[in-house]
Parts: C-alpha cells; sequence; structure tokens
C-alpha cells in the first residue's frame, strides 16, 4: 500500500518562496490576494481527500474523480475553481512499457493543487522551473499552471521520437532475409499511438477554456504561454497520425510481400508438380509389364528413355528458373 504525500510551496507577493507549508496553515496563506500556493498530492487517501475540501472547498463531483480515478481528459468549471484532468506519460523512451498517469489539477484565483497516483518526475521539473521564474513569478496562477501544464505535455516527445526510430527499423526488418516479429512489434506500436492519442486528443477541444481573453484567473501576460503548448499539443496530434499512417502502410507492405511471396511459391510449386508429373508418367508407362512400348525391347531403351526424360525435365526447370518462376 502507497504511502500519501503532500508537498506545499507558497510564493509569497510574487517575491519570496517558502517550501513545505503545513497543511493547516494553507488558508492563512490564501487569504492574502498576491500570495500563490501549489500543493502537489501523491497518491491521497481518505485524509487527504478531507484536507483539500476544508482547505479549498473543492465540489464533491470533483473530489470524487479524483477518488475514482482513471477520468477523460477534461477541464470542468466550477464555482471558485477549474478542475482540469490530463495525463502524462512515464517511461516514454521505451516504447514496450509506456505507462501513462492520471494527473488531476484544481485552479483557482491564487492556488493550483496537483493530485496523481503515483510519483510523477515532470512535476518535480515543474517545480523547478517554476521556482526559478524570477519575474514571471509576479504572474500569479497562470504561469505556474503553464508550467505545469507544459511540463506534462512535454512528456510525449520522447516516446514520440522512440516509435519513430522503432518504425524505420521494423520497416527495414520487414524485407530483410531474416524477419522475424516485425509485424507483431508494429501492432503494438499502432496500439501504443491509439493509447496515447486517446488521452491527448480531447485536449484539444477542452484546452480553449485557457486561451480565452477574459479569463478571471489568468493573468493577460500568460495568454501567449498557454497559446505555445496548445500549438505543441497539436503538434504532436499531427506527429502521431502521421506515425500511425506510417505504421499502417507498413503492415500494408508486409501485406502485399507476404502476397508476392505466396505467389512466387506457388509458381515454383507448379513448375516442380510439372517436373514431378512429366517423370512419373514416363517412368509409370515404361515400367509397366507390357509390350509394345517404344524402345522397351532395345537394348540401350532404357538409358534412352531416362536420359530424354531427365533432359526434358531440366529443360523445363531452366525454362521456368529463365522466366522467373522458381
Amino acid at each position: 500500500m502507497t504511502t500519501p504525500r503532500v508537498r506545499t510551496v507558497a510564493c509569497l507577493s510574487g517575491v519570496s518562496l517558502e517550501r513545505n507549508v503545513p497543511s493547516e496553515e494553507i488558508h492563512e496563506y490564501l487569504k492574502e490576494r498576491d500570495n500563490l500556493v501549489w500543493v502537489d498530492v501523491q497518491d491521497p487517501g481518505p485524509a487527504e481527500l478531507a484536507m483539500l475540501q476544508e482547505e479549498f472547498g473543492f465540489h464533491p463531483l470533483a473530489l470524487d474523480d479524483i477518488a475514482k480515478g482513471h477520468e477523460r481528459p477534461k477541464v470542468d468549471e466550477y464555482k471558485g475553481h477549474l478542475f482540469a484532468v490530463m495525463y502524462g506519460v512515464l517511461d516514454g523512451a521505451v516504447t514496450e512499457a509506456v505507462r501513462t498517469v492520471e494527473i488531476d489539477l484544481f485552479i483557482g484565483r491564487n492556488f493550483v493543487v496537483s493530485v496523481h497516483r503515483e510519483r510523477f518526475p515532470a512535476l518535480d521539473d515543474a517545480l523547478t522551473r517554476w521556482m526559478r521564474g524570477g519575474a514571471m513569478l509576479k504572474e500569479g496562477v497562470g504561469f505556474l499552471v503553464y508550467t505545469l501544464v507544459d511540463a506534462v505535455i512535454d512528456t510525449y516527445a520522447p516516446v514520440l521520437d522512440a516509435i519513430e526510430n522503432d518504425v524505420e527499423e521494423t520497416e527495414l526488418a520487414l524485407f530483410s532475409p531474416t524477419r522475424t516479429d516485425g509485424v507483431q512489434a508494429l501492432v503494438k506500436l499502432k496500439r501504443t499511438l491509439i493509447r496515447l492519442r486517446r488521452v491527448l486528443y480531447p485536449l484539444r477541444e477542452t484546452f480553449q477554456i485557457f486561451l480565452r481573453p477574459d479569463h478571471a484567473y489568468f493573468a493577460p501576460g500568460t495568454r501567449v504561454y498557454f497559446q505555445d503548448v496548445y500549438q505543441h499539443i497539436l503538434r504532436i496530434l499531427d506527429g502521431m497520425d502521421v506515425e500511425r499512417d506510417l505504421v499502417s502502410a507498413a503492415l500494408d507492405a508486409n501485406l502485399t510481400l507476404v502476397s508476392h511471396q505466396l505467389n512466387q511459391t506457388m509458381r515454383t510449386l507448379t513448375v516442380l508438380t510439372i517436373a514431378v508429373g512429366t517423370l512419373s508418367a514416363v517412368f509409370g508407362a515404361w515400367g509397366m509389364n507390357v509390350g509394345g512400348l517404344p524402345a522397351a525391347d532395345t537394348e540401350w531403351g532404357f538409358v534412352v528413355i531416362v536420359l530424354g526424360t531427365v533432359l526434358l525435365t531440366g529443360g523445363l526447370l531452366v525454362v521456368a528458373r529463365r522466366r522467373g518462376w522458381m
């Protein structure tokens, strides 16, 4: 059983930062409009959910979504806060073991609460970036939300690059004489792309809430940053579509190659069947204990029949070979 972990960082008037703020003192920091509080909750239990309800007054439906998990990516607007659900990628450089983790964000006038079920290193990077924001800290909650969302979206880039490399290598392996499980690898890559696209594509529409110019929580100066994240989402989705098309094209090419090889095999078997049939017909007829067969009673008849049959069969094989039937 995992142990809940709560981290709290407060930015005082866009100037100083305080780490490890006690949970019971959060409301004191929130009273000052110029303060900004970030609470990160990992593996929340009933006590942590009760603390969020008490300190922030989050909507029960949003807290219920957190308790159940596996929510569809979305951005819901409640009185006093936004509730955003998105997914980041873990182990993005290894396409065989790509895992996603749900990140839930509560966004208010001067606070952000992030909730997730396991450790997500991208949030640590986001914390470092935010604390080094300098003058951007005065932009308030907008800059913090941008830092978090951008860190989450950036986790898709390594897995997309890894999939591109795997597709190229698998395509080359499909046409090698020693190809083995290329089709299986392509199917796995296609499933990975579909799974990632399913958790990222909804943000293409719901992210428009962050881009509204008259948003009550975000300063006008942060809109350009959200626009950059939105363009990043579109680029990743376009890249996923391209990679999915490449995988589908590789699978179609493999099917065509298999069909061509099957046709070639059938032609070869047809030629061999004719050759064996010729040998069987000739030797079967001359092997009968009947009279009247050509050269059956001569001294060199057997040799002539054997050589003639072998030459006929060999000539057939040579013609078939030259015409590409074998």
